[in-house]
């Protein structure tokens, strides 16, 4: 990329897309190049929203920029909804900050639905406090709003009805298995700022739970791929990545609560890579 393009408006989203949300960034890339931005944009959004809880060591705060993102998708909603005539132009209609406005974009043109992009934002809400996935059912909610969100985000954008039900099921295997190792990789940092989502249970004890749900949930996202359209594919890459994930947290054993597991960006690439050339994950 060069220096032009870095400064702009897009080069900008690249950049954070690749810095915040890395797997769907790599994902993104090989996805068709007339749902590459839309796809970027989406990943930088969601890389944004998740390290909101962990980078902010004060809940307050953290609400705040997450209520920010919430002001925003609001007004995005309110322009998108208009009608025509009455639309804000581009120009206009500017946030000022690249995400926000690359946000606008993909919404105006119907490539990403505004709701789900709000349901991101509130799902990441429960990791500023301690406790809130303690509840039977709550990490499979997380898991559903958070990366389960992104993953039907992702699908629109290629041009395949999310809704449909072999879409459907598919998204929703997905984000459950994604989810809870996503959830898994923020553990280290949630409890070194004092906020533990399970509370006073023994994260011994919870973290090879959630490892056995999430193989679980990959063998049913690979069966129900069978059934879905060749095209929801690039959206779907990051699954490549849940096998390497849960072998890293195993090798770390009970360190895994105090030390971040991590997949090196080569194996990263290569697995994602090899994924789109084999056509499965």
């Amino acid at each position: 990329m060069d220096d032009k393009d870095r400064s702009s408006g897009a080069g900008i989203v690249r950049d954070e897309a690749r810095a915040f949300d890395y797997d769907r960034y790599l994902a993104a890339l090989l996805a068709p190049v007339s749902a590459q931005q839309n796809l970027i944009t989406l990943a930088a959004f969601h890389g944004e929203i998740a390290r909101i809880p962990l980078q902010v060591r004060e809940p307050a705060m953290a609400e705040i920029r997450l209520q920010w993102w919430r002001d925003v998708l609001d007004e995005i909603a309110t322009d998108a909804s208009a009608p025509a005539h009455a639309q804000n132009d581009e120009n206009e209609a500017a946030i000022g900050m690249p995400l926000a406005d690359a946000v606008r974009r993909a919404v105006g043109a119907g490539g990403i639905d505004v709701a789900l992009l709000g349901s991101i934002v509130d799902t990441y809400d429960h990791l500023l406090y301690g406790g809130d996935l303690a509840a039977s059912g709550a990490v499979s909610a997380f898991a559903a709003g958070s990366q389960g969100a992104a993953f039907s985000l992702g699908v629109t954008a290629l041009g395949e009805d999310a809704g449909a039900p072999e879409c459907d099921a598919l998204i929703a295997a997905a984000g459950q298995a994604f989810g809870r190792v996503q959830l898994l990789r923020a553990l280290p940092v949630l409890c070194a700022l004092g906020r533990n989502p399970f509370g006073t249970n023994d994260l011994v004890a919870v973290v090879p739970e959630l490892r056995t749900e999430a193989r679980a949930w990959l063998v049913e996202a690979r069966a129900r791929f069978k059934d879905a359209p060749r095209g929801v594919l690039p959206a779907m890459l990051p699954l490549a990545l849940v096998e390497p994930y849960l072998k890293a947290f195993e090798r770390l054993g009970d360190r895994c609560v105090t030390t971040e597991a991590n997949v090196s960006p080569l194996t990263r690439v290569w697995r994602i890579y090899w994924a789109y050339r084999r056509g499965r994950f």
